[in-house]
């Protein structure tokens, strides 16, 4: 006879946020798509746990359900390839006649008011209420889940899992690059990612990683603050669902030579490095240079980093912004591109190789761990700062022309990765029972205490 699924207390910090962006990032897919299998059914005991002005609180399945439905329709997640506003004003500007006096167009980001209107517009469809307290309302054994992590930078968020050893805490680090590259992120990030190790530390029972490399250099952090290595579950991060319904490339971009980089514009991404060589493709090819399609939000310094382009007109007719595509229309532009580029200093996954080497597109990636371990065979690790290397693999590269999805390999997909992580959970709380139960357990407040 199969036992009864423990309950699972899922995190729904990440996603309560997720309307201050105009789309999903990847783990924000990642996280939509889990919690979407977890609260598949409005009616199951399964709980939303939400940090609030009154408290961390628990919320029911149904309401969780109205809450992912309206967070989707924000982000345009269920919109088509054709229907897609961002999309097409890019293919607008890529089929438009040159404007030797234009600028790149950047988009206009989501501006803070517009992000707080469209959390005001989650709750009053969602009707969200006061719900029941965390420590009180999530049953007895339960499974709380934070995959999200950004919560975990604010402590007090998680001291109810003191109250409740019974539950198994089961924690996702992304990475710890602000703490191995400092000088990459903004000012406070590093005392903020701090803060989420200290968190994982005190609180957590298991943990998920995305990679081999996260795992490592997660755990040598957590050792610094005294903990041991915990269960772990490391399970690279899905190709999204909407990855796979669309069948072919953008015919309207079939006779294009143009290179895709998906990454919020930051330092740390090396957006520099593709400039410098557009630069030069423009001196060397003239109008015959490739176009170079730059897809994510503006963030840290990077008002300077676009200015790097320079001001050469034809340079500036080969450089394009988007942001907002929904999932559909990222994958129809990245299917139909004659390469991603990921010229990044670090990463702790690396998702556009992942999905450009799913569906067929050479890559040319930097030769950093992440990339290592996630690339395909269709993906070329590259110095982040040999420019002639880069110059060259991308001069190498055919247009692609009309590309048809191959087929994608089943354990890629959504499904797979939830049905994993799942099975992962129940396996850490039976464990953790039978250890409580007398077989050597050292219950979360044994532990050093908090700094």
């Amino acid at each position: 006879m199969t036992a009864t699924p423990r309950v699972i207390a899922y995190d729904l910090t990440r996603l309560f946020i997720g309307p201050l962006f105009a789309t999903p990032r990847g783990i924000d897919r990642v996280d939509l798509a889990l919690a979407r299998r977890v609260f598949a059914d409005p009616a199951s005991d399964n709980l939303g746990i939400l940090p609030t002005p009154w408290g961390v609180r628990a919320y029911p399945a149904w309401l969780v359900c109205k809450l992912l439905h309206k967070l989707e329709s924000l982000w345009a997640e269920g919109e088509t390839v054709e229907r897609d506003a961002a999309l097409g004003d890019l293919l607008e500007r890529l089929a438009a006649p040159e404007r030797p006096d234009a600028r790149p167009h950047v988009p206009p980001g989501m501006t803070l008011g517009r992000g707080i209107r469209r959390i005001v517009d989650l709750l009053g469809v969602t009707s969200i209420r006061l719900g029941r307290p965390a420590r009180s309302g999530v049953p007895q054994g339960a499974i709380y889940i934070n995959v999200g992590q950004l919560g975990l930078a604010v402590p007090f968020f998680h001291n109810w899992l003191e109250e409740r050893r019974d539950i198994t805490s089961a924690m996702m680090l992304h990475d710890v690059i602000p703490l191995e590259y400092p000088h990459l992120v903004r000012e406070g990030a590093v005392r903020h990612h701090d803060r989420m190790v200290r968190t994982v530390a005190s609180h957590a029972d298991c943990l998920i990683f995305n990679t081999a490399h996260a795992r490592e250099r997660v755990n040598e952090a957590l050792g610094q603050h005294g903990l041991a290595q915990l269960p772990s579950l490391v399970r690279w991060l899905p190709l999204p669902d909407a990855f796979g319904a669309v069948e072919q490339s953008l015919p309207q971009l079939a006779g294009l030579n143009y290179f895709v980089v998906v990454s919020t514009v930051e330092p740390r991404k090396n957006h520099e490095l593709l400039f410098r060589v557009w630069h030069r493709l423009a001196a060397r090819l003239g109008r015959d240079a490739p176009h170079l399609v730059v897809v994510g939000a503006m963030g840290y310094r990077s008002g300077e980093i676009v200015d790097r382009i320079g001001h050469d007109p034809l340079v500036w007719s080969r450089i394009h912004f988007v942001s907002g595509l929904s999932s559909p229309a990222l994958a129809a532009l990245v299917l139909g591109a004659t390469g991603m580029l990921s010229p990044s200093f670090a990463e702790g996954f690396g998702m556009p190789v992942l999905e450009a080497s799913a569906l067929g597109v050479p890559t040319l990636a930097s030769d950093i761990a992440a990339h290592r371990e996630i690339g395909g065979p269709g993906t070329r690790l590259l110095a982040e700062d040999d420019e002639e290397a880069w110059l060259a693999a991308i001069c190498s590269l055919p247009p692609a022309g009309l590309r048809v999805r191959p087929q994608l390999a089943r354990g890629q997909g959504e499904a797979a990765y939830c049905a994993d992580l799942l099975a992962f959970l129940e396996q850490a709380a039976t464990e953790k029972a039978q250890a409580a139960a007398g077989r050597g357990f050292t219950p979360r407040g044994s532990r050093p205490a908090r700094r």
